[in-house]
């Protein structure tokens, strides 16, 4: 029996970076999550949502809200839509100035002619925008 103290060094082994690599895996994933929140936010906020619909019975114009208004008191982008039959014959873009408040069915008149469909826009913050949509697909404004 040998009564000498133990001096063998032990060797200690690497430590594992397999928790540091899952860690930073998981807050790059985290980080990237939080960066395209406000994409999201964007993308979808550009959906085009129809507002109010008339039609003459052949046609139908849409006003359709493409943003939400500027916060808090800016404006909003908006689309007139042009249909015949559901099939989409022309469409025209517009902004809409009023008070920051979202677009709604009392801000536009529609007036249907024999060759096309007259549509003014009116905002609290803007003169009347006249708008007119053919049947043969033309814009004028």
């Amino acid at each position: 029996m040998n009564n000498q103290p133990d001096t063998t060094v032990k060797e200690s082994k690497p430590k594992s970076k397999g928790c540091l690599i899952s860690f930073l895996i998981v807050f790059g994933v985290i980080i990237l999550h939080i960066a395209a929140i406000p994409l999201i936010v964007e993308v979808i906020d550009h959906i085009p949502r129809t507002v109010d619909t008339q039609t003459n019975g052949q046609y139908t114009v849409e006003l359709q809200a493409t943003s939400s208004p500027d916060w808090p008191f800016g404006s909003q982008d908006g689309e007139i839509v042009l249909k015949e039959n559901n099939k989409k014959i022309s469409s025209v873009g517009f902004v809409l100035s009023n008070d920051g408040k979202s677009m709604g069915d009392e801000n536009w008149n529609v007036e249907w002619n024999d060759e096309s469909v007259v549509v003014t826009i009116m905002g609290e913050e803007q003169q009347d925008a006249i708008y007119i949509l053919y049947y043969d697909g033309e814009v004028s404004y």
